[in-house]
């Protein structure tokens, strides 16, 4: 295969040289007609067709049409319920029922399966939350939960987000719905079925009973394929598989055939499907330990300033042990959490500035050594050491060096004499002669008079001997 291409390749650059390029065109020429042609042939650029509008089957542009509303709001439930990881306000519980007027309820549950909190406080379903604590193997441990249930008053489903502080897990908040609220999003809802292997959500104007679909072991059905057709006597469905976290929902439209239709009820699809399913215990939890100094933690639905910091829920917001619960549990916010390990350690270490640009650097303070222990009690009060004759250093410790010692002081008579200036100088005027001229000096007055010594700055004897 690539020695053909090669040799195309040659026979074209071969074909465009002898053709349009003479023996004296440059190079650059004959590259530009090369690569004229293998854009045109062999490699031809990629453009998009704006008028073929594909292959689509009327049965799949019907379900299509019919299910497209309800799939956006389901992916918008999506979303929230992604980022919805700890307990909620009062004002995100007001701002969630606005965006989602089909959502029945919101409910936290607790990982012992207690009800933390419901909004509103009583729901017109009993409904159990249990199995939504369990789980699912085949997905990741954080992702969204589903579950759907059967009630007197019609089939209830349920989405959950589970609540993690590190490794622990706490619980889940879950929405709940009645898929027929959502009918309102459908331009053809009345020739639409939904169902999942557990409950019939939906039967449009069909007599569910006399469809294919009725009687089909749907747990089997979606797990070898996502979509497919369903046959009987009378016709066909044609059905797709969209999943909601967990939870496989079908979406099924008539692909042929003529079906009764009903009165639109869903007891109907009670006896296709199961009545009663086992319920289930709380499912088991590792032990954990927690300090005794561990924070309580807010209730569901608390406001929103109680609630900023959160990583958990309770039911009351006491702290651990008062409220009656086991002492070895971990409660958001604790200390122990792998979460807030170190975390306060690291502001007290490190104290940053607001950036004042983008590349501005960062200056960290240098951490202060603090004084032992033993070093501040044996340290006297500072308005002690005032008074004393030891010296301090700044801060209030001794000097090392001990007490200063005042060196003495030594008066020198000035070689100069007496100021004139000074009241000395006048009392040895008035009490002093005139002294003799140096003819009128006896010896005996030269032998009697004392050599003074010679001294340096300080009181030290001069090395030079007494002055003469």
């Amino acid at each position: 295969m690539s020695n053909s291409f090669l040799r195309c390749f040659l026979l074209l650059t071969a074909l465009s040289l002898a053709s349009g390029c003479s023996s004296y065109q440059p190079t650059k020429n004959a590259w530009k007609s090369t690569k004229g042609f293998w854009n045109a042939y062999v490699s031809p650029p990629a453009s998009v067709d704006y008028e073929e509008k594909g292959d689509i089957s009327p049965r799949a542009l019907a379900l299509t049409s019919s299910m497209m509303g309800i799939d956006v709001e389901l992916g918008r439930l999506e979303r929230v319920m992604l980022n919805a990881d700890k307990p909620p306000t009062r004002e995100w519980l007001s701002t969630f029922f606005a965006s989602f007027p089909w959502i029945s309820g919101f409910a936290g549950v607790k990982y012992d399966g207690t009800i933390l909190g419901q909004e509103p406080a009583t729901s017109m379903k009993e409904l159990d939350f249990i199995p939504l604590l369990y789980e699912d193997k085949k997905q990741n441990s954080r992702a969204l939960r589903a579950d759907v249930q059967n009630t007197p008053l019609g089939p209830e489903i349920m989405l959950a987000a589970p609540l993690y502080d590190g490794v622990d897990f706490l619980g889940v908040v879950a929405a709940y719905f009645d898929m027929r609220a959502l009918m309102q999003y459908s331009s053809n809802p009345e020739d639409m079925v939904i169902l999942t292997p557990q409950a019939l959500l939906w039967p449009g104007k069909y007599d569910f009973a006399a469809t294919p679909l009725a009687g089909v072991n749907w747990s089997e059905a979606i797990s070898k394929s996502s979509s497919g057709v369903c046959t009987n006597a009378t016709g066909s469905f044609y059905y797709i598989v969209r999943y909601l976290g967990n939870l496989p929902l079908v979406f099924a439209v008539v692909e042929s055939g003529a079906f009764p239709e009903g009165k639109g009820d869903l007891e109907q699809g009670l006896p296709f499907f199961p009545k009663e399913r086992e319920k289930l215990p709380p499912p088991p939890q590792p032990e954990r330990k927690v300090k005794a100094d561990a924070a309580g933690t807010p209730s569901f639905g608390a406001a929103s300033e109680e609630n900023a910091s959160a990583a958990g829920m309770d039911a009351s917001g006491a702290p651990s042990g008062t409220d009656g619960r086991p002492d070895n549990e971990i409660q958001p916010g604790s200390r122990d959490s792998m979460l807030l390990k170190g975390k306060g350690a690291d502001r007290q270490r490190l104290q940053e500035r607001a950036l004042d640009g983008e590349n501005a650097p960062v200056k960290r303070a240098r951490p202060r050594k603090a004084m032992p222990q033993q070093q501040r009690r044996s340290t006297p009060p500072v308005e002690l050491i005032q008074d004393a004759d030891m010296p301090v250093l700044p801060g209030g410790r001794p000097s090392p060096f001990g007490p200063r010692e005042e060196a003495p002081v030594i008066k020198r008579p000035s070689p100069f004499g007496p100021r004139a200036d000074s009241p000395a100088a006048n009392a040895q005027e008035q009490t002093t002669p005139a002294p003799a001229t140096p003819q009128e000096t006896t010896a005996e007055e030269k032998t009697e008079k004392p050599s003074i010594p010679a001294t340096l700055p300080g009181g030290r004897p001069s090395p030079f001997g007494p002055r003469n």
